[in-house]
């Protein structure tokens, strides 16, 4: 791996902030074709177009244009980074609609690819978006 673990992960979280576009093709290039990301509770994809789809499913019930991505603690240990991170949901107009505190794990390969992102939030947070 030409680089470091804990820097990857640090640029894929910052290309949230960007916007839609940059978030797809950070997903698109650090995505394996059977990259698990697990919203630990909720729901489980593999691969890039399945993420890419549950996003968009995200983005339509919640309404928001943008996650805007706090990253509060990040620690590496081998392949593996460790993140606690406060995920912001933007709307077009630049209102916040939501803050979830997050934390999250982060495993690579050799090769700087995603294997496996497990996100832990509290579920109840989320429900209380969609009763709104």
């Amino acid at each position: 791996m030409s680089r470091a673990p804990i820097d990857i992960v640090r640029d894929f979280l910052d290309a949230w902030s960007a916007g839609p576009e940059p978030l797809e093709q950070a997903i698109r290039d650090l995505f394996r074709p059977d990259t698990e990301w697990l919203n630990m509770g909720l729901s489980k994809t593999v691969g890039a177009d399945e993420a890419l789809a549950l996003g968009a499913k995200f983005e339509a019930s919640m309404g928001y244009a943008k996650i805007i991505v706090d990253t509060l603690h990040i620690a590496a240990a081998g392949d593996v980074v460790l993140t606690e991170r406060m995920d912001r949901l933007v709307a077009a107009d630049g209102r916040e609609i939501a803050a979830f505190s997050i934390a999250g794990v982060f495993e690579l390969d050799d090769d700087g690819k995603l294997v496996r992102w497990r996100d832990y939030t509290d579920p109840s947070a989320i429900g209380a978006i969609h009763s709104h």
